[in-house]
This record gives C-alpha cells, structure tokens and sequence, in this order.
C-alpha cells in the first residue's frame, strides 16, 4: 500500500485536485488564502498578513456584497 501511495501518478493527481479546488473557489468567488499569504512574504515581507478571516471578509467588502 505505501508503494502504491509513493507513486509518482498519485503525486499528479494531488496536484491536480489542488489546482480544480482553487480554480472552483474562485469561480465560486473565494480567492486562496495560501496564495495572497505566499505573495504577501514575497513582496511585502514587513506589512503584516491578515488571517484567513479577515482575508475573506476584505473580499466579500472588496466585491461589493451580492448579486442585487
């Protein structure tokens, strides 16, 4: 079983599920958390980063609330 999980196609699918997840929250309207953390150490290493929840109350503000 170990042997099965090591293999390299289960690797592709991970990553394959991790990329249809984050493309379905963004069709959904919710961005990635883990995305805006990495740019933020990337790019802005002395601003703070917000936690999860502020992250998403910023984008629901940020969109302008909802469809009416």
């Amino acid at each position: 079983m170990r042997k099965l999980l090591n293999h390299p196609l289960i690797g592709r699918l991970k990553k394959a599920h991790k990329s249809f997840c984050v493309a379905a929250n963004y069709m959904a309207g919710i961005p990635d958390y883990d995305r805006y953390v990495a740019q933020q150490r990337k790019y802005n290493p002395n601003t703070p980063v917000m936690t999860r929840a502020q992250f998403i109350e910023y984008c629901r503000i940020k969109s302008g609330g909802g469809c009416c």
